[in-house]
C-alpha cells in the first residue's frame, strides 16, 4: 500500500503537460508487456464460463426464491442456460444474435434480440435481472439500469458484474493489439489507430466502450438509491502497474483528477428494488 499512496502523491503533484507521449514510447513499452492469454469463445470455454456464473448468480441473496430471470448482452446465453437447468424460467438478450449459442436455447432459454436501453417486456416482468461484463460498453448505463429497474418486481434483485473500466489500467480493451497498460492515455487514439495498421495488428474498435469512470457509476448508484437498495458491493483495485503512472503522471492527470479512476477495475453489485417510482433522468 506503500506505493499506493506514493503513487498517489505525485499524481496530485503532477501537471497536465505533456497530456500524451510521443507514439515512438509505444514500441519501448511494447517489449515489456506480453500479450494476455486469449478469452475463450470455444465451445468447452463457453460452456465453463456459463455453468460457473450460473453458479454464482444462483448463490446470491435473493436468486433462490426467485423463479423468473432477464439476463442483459448475454452474447450466447449459456449464463442462462444453467440456470434454467436449475428450474428457473430464463430470458436472455442481446443487441445482436450472432452470439446466441443453440445450447441455451435447447436448455430452455428464450434468447431475443434486443436493445438493453429499451427493453421490451411490461413492467415488473421479472424476479432477477443480472449483467456480466457489459455495463463498460452501454452507450447509456443510466438508461439500462432505468430499464432494469422498471422490468424487476418491487423486491426483485438486480445483480451487475463488470470491467475492466475504462479509466482503469485495460479499460480500452484494447489487450489483443496493444497490451501496454493505460494505452487509452499514454498515446492519442489516431496514434494508436495508425500504428495498428502499420504493423498489422487487430483493429481497435474505439467506439465500443463507454468511457465512463469509477466515479461515474459511483454517482449513478447514489441517484438511483431511492429506488435500490445496495445489497452487495465490491470494487476490485489493480495496483500492478503504478510505475506508469508514477513515470507518466502528467497523462494522467490531463485525463483526470480522481486517482481512485485509475486504479480500480471491476465492478460487482447486488441491489434490492425498493420503489417503482424512478428519479428523473
Amino acid at each position: 500500500m506503500y506505493e499506493k499512496k506514493r503513487t498517489q502523491r505525485v499524481f496530485s503533484l503532477a501537471m497536465d503537460t505533456p497530456s500524451y507521449l510521443d507514439i515512438n514510447n509505444l514500441e519501448d513499452l511494447l517489449t515489456q508487456y506480453p500479450y494476455p492469454p486469449k478469452y475463450g469463445y470455444d465451445m468447452k470455454s463457453v460452456e465453463a464460463r456459463g455453468k460457473e456464473r450460473a453458479s454464482r448468480i444462483l448463490r446470491l441473496p435473493g436468486a433462490g426464491k426467485a423463479q423468473s430471470f432477464l439476463e442483459l448482452a448475454c452474447w450466447d446465453g449459456m449464463v442462462s442456460g444453467f440456470i434454467s437447468q436449475k428450474g428457473k424460467i430464463s430470458t436472455a438478450i442481446d443487441n445482436r444474435d450472432t452470439g446466441f449459442d443453440k445450447r441455451a436455447a435447447n436448455m430452455g432459454v428464450s434468447l431475443l434480440q434486443m436493445d438493453a436501453a429499451k427493453l421490451l417486456f411490461d413492467d415488473s416482468s421479472f424476479d432477477f435481472v443480472f449483467s456480466f461484463d457489459a455495463f463498460e460498453h452501454f452507450a447509456s448505463p443510466e438508461s439500462v439500469i432505468r430499464e432494469a429497474i422498471r422490468v424487476v418486481r418491487k423486491g426483485g434483485s438486480i445483480y451487475l458484474e463488470f470491467g475492466p473500466l475504462y479509466y482503469s489500467p485495460y479499460g480500452e480493451h484494447a489487450y489483443n493489439s496493444i497490451p501496454v497498460p493505460y494505452c487509452q492515455f499514454l498515446f492519442q487514439k489516431d496514434q494508436i489507430n495508425n500504428f495498428t495498421i502499420q504493423k498489422g495488428l487487430e483493429a481497435i474498435d474505439f467506439n465500443e466502450k463507454n468511457g465512463w469512470s469509477l466515479e461515474d457509476y459511483r454517482n449513478l448508484w447514489e441517484k438511483y438509491s431511492s429506488v435500490i437498495k445496495c445489497v452487495r458491493y465490491h470494487e476490485t483495485l489493480d495496483l500492478s502497474h503504478l510505475y506508469l503512472i508514477n513515470k507518466y503522471s502528467s497523462c494522467f492527470k490531463s485525463k483526470t483528477n480522481y486517482f481512485d479512476n485509475l486504479i480500480t477495475s471491476r465492478i460487482s453489485v447486488l441491489f434490492q428494488k425498493t420503489d417503482e417510482i424512478l428519479p428523473a433522468m
